[in-house]
């Protein structure tokens, strides 16, 4: 998990309360994407609780969506955290992850996120129970990440990402086929990734990093002829490594592009010398590794 881009939003308590419950909670929110995401969320939260929201709720930031940063994720939890605060239902780490799943709407393929957003640090999920909720705590484990290093992130706006019914098809499709690479996954994550990363071997990480993602794209190469999305995302993951960066690959679906950099300097330098070359409306990140959402009281804000 990573500090940015992050996800803000805020709740004002009103002292005149809607009478009747609230139809549009957001009706001030120019971007129509995550206006449409939260009234999902508050759908689901409302069928949960029959609680009904009567206090003005603001989108104080969130990333671009479908860039492959877990953005619909983290907004929805966002959502669903504010939600319940709005109850008095303080979310925490020991909540029924059945709840998050729930209210959110997420966490059908992968709990990375929900359990991201609850605790933030290095999350391994083995995807081995994918139906089961009390599994969940075997099914993924929250590891320390080093605090020096950096994940460079690199966007161009030329391709946006798969999502929605484009998405669901690929994964459709590729889901019906073996995946071959599967044993040497786990093993790369057990024997070289999380030692690595455990023990502050940049090296031994990078490599295994970036060997993990080569893997992963490798099973849906039948539908989009790569491991990687698009021949722009494999000219930026190619152009890294030749610059020496082993722990670089696309993050999810792309077309954001990462790297992983030992230090502030070094990320620093990347960042100089590859955005010469980014097209125009591109954008870079340095970020470091995120801790659990923070939920401000007094603030009302939900990170």
């Amino acid at each position: 998990m990573v500090d940015k881009p992050s996800v803000r939003l805020g709740l004002t308590r009103s002292c005149d309360p809607i009478a009747g419950g609230i139809q549009d909670p957001c009706p001030d929110w120019s971007e129509a994407h995550w206006k449409d995401r939260f009234l999902r969320v508050y759908g689901n939260w409302r069928r949960r609780t029959s609680g009904a929201l009567r206090s003005p709720v603001e989108l104080e930031f969130a990333p671009e969506a479908h860039v492959g940063l877990g953005s619909g994720t983290q907004f929805a939890c966002s959502a669903a955290a504010l939600l319940n605060r709005s109850m008095d239902q303080n979310p925490s780490v020991d909540a029924p992850v059945e709840t998050w799943l729930i209210d959110s709407g997420r966490g059908l393929r992968s709990h990375i996120g929900l359990r991201g957003f609850l605790q933030g640090g290095l999350i391994v999920d083995r995807g081995e129970f994918p139906a089961a909720f009390r599994e969940e705590q075997e099914r993924t484990s929250v590891h320390s990440f080093p605090g020096d290093w950096r994940v460079v992130l690199f966007h161009e706006a030329i391709y946006q990402g798969d999502f929605g019914e484009s998405e669901q098809a690929i994964f459709d499709r590729c889901s019906k086929q073996h995946n071959p690479n599967r044993r040497w996954m786990l093993e790369l994550i057990e024997q070289q990734i999380l030692p690595s990363v455990l023990g502050g071997d940049y090296h031994g990480a990078c490599q295994g990093l970036g060997r993990y993602g080569e893997l992963a794209g490798e099973i849906f190469r039948p539908a989009v002829g790569d491991a990687y999305r698009s021949a722009r995302i494999r000219f930026w993951v190619d152009r890294l490594r030749g610059l020496g960066f082993q722990g670089v690959g696309q993050s999810s679906w792309g077309p954001v592009v990462f790297a992983i950099a030992q230090d502030q300097q070094q990320a620093a330098w990347l960042v100089e010398t590859i955005g010469r070359e980014l097209h125009r409306g591109g954008w870079t990140y340095v970020a470091k590794v995120a801790g659990p959402a923070m939920i401000e009281s007094g603030l009302s804000g939900v990170g």
